[in-house]
């Protein structure tokens, strides 16, 4: 006579371990590389707010034939004919030339893949700084 054997299905304790483990392996490896993505794109759009008001003071530039003298006239409601919704994104203004150049720069958070000192070397400052990104007109 034949008995019946009944054949279990499933998972062993083992096997679930392994794959849990695997998963954990897994999810650790995708979160080191997007760690990093929220403050790459907080920087670059730092960036392109920069070299969106260098544009906007060449144009103020154009109308006065002299830059702002301080970053108060940049915030105010003067300025917004140039710049809308500028607000104070961490920048600093400073005139150069006696109000023929004009020197701006912001602290990046992950300055990783962005040569911030060649942006200091072309706008002449001293020292580099790092995780400082410089735009100017001279």
């Amino acid at each position: 006579m034949k008995k019946n054997r009944i054949k279990k299905t499933g998972f062993t304790l083992v096997e679930l371990l392994v794959v849990i483990s695997i998963i954990g392996v897994l999810t650790t490896l995708l979160m080191v590389n997007f760690v990093g993505s929220r403050e790459r794109a907080d920087d670059s759009k730092k960036i392109q707010n920069l070299n969106s008001l260098k544009n906007a003071l060449r144009m103020y530039y154009n109308d006065n034939q002299i830059y702002p003298t301080d970053k108060s006239i940049l915030l105010g409601p003067g300025f917004s004919s140039y710049m809308s919704d500028l607000g104070d994104t961490g920048f600093t203004y400073e005139l150069l030339d006696g109000g023929e150049g004009f020197l701006l720069k912001i602290a990046l958070d992950n300055a990783v893949n962005i040569d911030t000192g060649a942006s200091q070397l072309r706008c002449g400052v001293g020292t580099t700084e790092p995780k400082i990104y410089a735009v100017c007109a001279n």
